[in-house]
């Protein structure tokens, strides 16, 4: 994907968008797999935009456990007006989970006072707003599936809306390694891994690889 056509960049004119980037002083930058992209702590004022490759944010507690609050692929936006915490007691990173092309643009650049009131820099602004309020609908998604009581219910719950986000056609695909979504779930991984054997067993789910089928009308043991 070119810098161009990313998401913060919507219905925007492509030479508008060139021009724009290089006003923001984008910087374009290549990490690998398993590098940080990002420490929150050192970069309060910095957006990301994954341009290519996927990766998670990884959120670590004051005793180093770590957590995954999201998965990042292509045309995700991340940065700390992004995040839905305002404590300085955990530390959240972004990490590569393959190689990675993203863009980075300071906030302040976006927001500050355009001497020209030019209509794109007002595109760019509404853009950030929306994708300010899809971060809280995903937030709203997360609170979901972390407030199950069972390991059961919270995969459900959680595949239940990459089910929904899926489009027609497409079979719905999980964005974790078994490891990750554990710790997505905040559920221990061998537990997890015995929930998803017995539930393919009892005919609730079908998986190969990452993608996976729910069976409704499904009527499994607790």
């Amino acid at each position: 994907m070119l810098p161009e056509d990313n998401i913060l960049f919507k219905g925007i004119d492509q030479s508008d968008c060139r021009r724009m980037i290089s006003c923001f002083n984008a910087d374009i930058k290549t990490f690998r797999t398993g590098q940080k992209i990002m420490d929150y702590s050192d970069n309060p004022d910095k957006l990301g935009v994954v341009l290519s490759g996927t990766a998670v944010m990884v959120r670590y507690d004051i005793n180093g456990v770590r957590s995954i609050m999201e998965s990042l692929d292509e045309q995700s936006i991340f940065g700390v007006y992004f995040t839905f915490t305002a404590s300085q007691r955990s530390g959240i990173e972004i990490v590569a989970e393959t190689e990675c092309n993203v863009m980075f643009v300071k906030r302040s650049e976006i927001t500050k006072r355009c001497e020209k009131a030019c209509q794109c820099h007002s595109k760019v602004v509404e853009n950030l707003l929306q994708l300010m309020s899809e971060k809280a609908i995903s937030l709203n998604e997360r609170i979901e599936v972390l407030s199950q009581r069972t390991i059961e219910e919270k995969l459900i719950s959680c595949l239940s809306i990459i089910e929904e986000k899926t489009p027609n056609g497409k079979a719905p695909q999980i964005p974790f390694s078994t490891t990750a979504l554990s710790d997505y779930l905040c559920v221990n991984r061998s537990a997890l891994q015995r929930e998803i054997t017995r539930l393919k067993n009892n005919g609730v789910l079908t998986i190969s690889k990452r993608k996976f089928k729910l069976m409704r009308n499904r009527d499994s043991d607790n």
